[in-house]
């Protein structure tokens, strides 16, 4: 009785198994039977797809700059700080930092010395000015790194108005020129990205939906008659959705070419724009962006033939 029941259940197992491998076999041979049957029209979207995911890449790649300029990295809303000629002393210099430190909206701070100033600025200009000099002309800095929250325009600009009201400060200066444009154009800049990455999100949506319709009025007869073999939805659904999502797939591998060509062309132009960009979660942004596009145009294409036709 136990012996037999046990075969049972090994065949059930068996069949059940052999069954589930069939239709594995079946929805990936239904999945590329477009890429078998019509290769110009799968090689027509994908490089369509390839196009549209370059336009997106560049996009991309505006979006992320800008985002990053924005967010503001520490050294560009440095603010260097040069004390009078009367605080030059240690114990002067000592207390400056002390009362630097209590000003809000700081991250920290670096000293640089007379010594330190005279290294840097013969690494940039080299040694030819300053060799006649029997003396170091260069003054004691510091160098103030504002916090996260503390990085815009507006609160440069005010760090800098109350630095220049400290008696013990003969100098202020930081990048104010550039982190006005860059607040001026960092939101028309990312709008616009975003906007256009839409219009290109669309018209990857409709080269997805035509590409599966396609395919589907190849094969309607064999969908009509599975509907009629009591197939459920998400069955006649499963290979389109393979199909398109590799679609996809495939176009934006080409965008994430154009994206790589785009990051070493720009590094080429200004050799800061890499630090500030990363080409990893830039490209796999643009592969789930592209498979996601795909997997919903497909889906929907699918419902809406199946929905039509019922």
């Amino acid at each position: 009785m136990v012996v037999d029941r046990l075969r049972v259940m090994v065949s059930c197992y068996l069949s059940s198994r052999s069954r589930m491998k069939h239709q594995l076999g079946y929805l990936f041979v239904e999945a590329f039977r477009g890429f078998r049957s019509d290769k110009f029209l799968s090689v027509t979207s994908v490089i369509t797809i390839g196009i549209c995911t370059s336009v997106f890449a560049g996009l991309l790649l505006a979006f992320a700059l800008v985002w990053s300029l924005g967010v503001g990295a520490p050294s560009d809303s440095t603010v260097r700080v040069f004390p009078g000629p009367k605080y030059e002393e240690q114990t002067s210099l000592d207390a400056l930092e002390n009362k630097l430190h209590r000003l809000p909206g700081l991250d920290s701070i670096l000293f640089v010395s007379k010594d330190d100033a005279l290294v840097e600025f013969k690494k940039q200009f080299g040694d030819e000015m300053v060799r006649s000099l029997d003396w170091n002309p260069l003054p004691h800095s510091f160098l103030l790194y504002p916090s996260q929250g503390y990085r815009s325009s507006a609160q440069n600009k005010l760090l800098l108005d109350r630095l220049k009201q400290m008696p013990e400060i003969e100098e202020a200066s930081a990048n104010s020129l550039y982190l006005a444009w860059l607040d001026k154009w960092r939101i028309p800049v990312e709008g616009g990205s975003v906007v256009l990455m839409l219009l290109v999100s669309g018209a990857l949506s409709l080269i997805i939906h035509n590409a599966v319709k396609l395919n589907l009025y190849s094969r309607r007869i064999l969908v009509e008659n599975m509907k009629y073999c009591g197939a459920g939805e998400m069955f006649i659904l499963a290979p389109f959705l393979m199909e398109g999502i590799f679609l996809g797939f495939l176009g934006s591998l080409i965008g994430v070419g154009t994206l790589a060509f785009l990051m070493i062309l720009s590094g080429l132009v200004s050799p800061e724009i890499p630090a500030h960009i990363h080409f990893g979660p830039c490209a796999a942004a643009l592969l789930a962006a592209t498979s996601c596009i795909s997997a919903i145009a497909s889906t929907r294409t699918v419902r809406g033939f199946l929905r039509g036709n019922a």
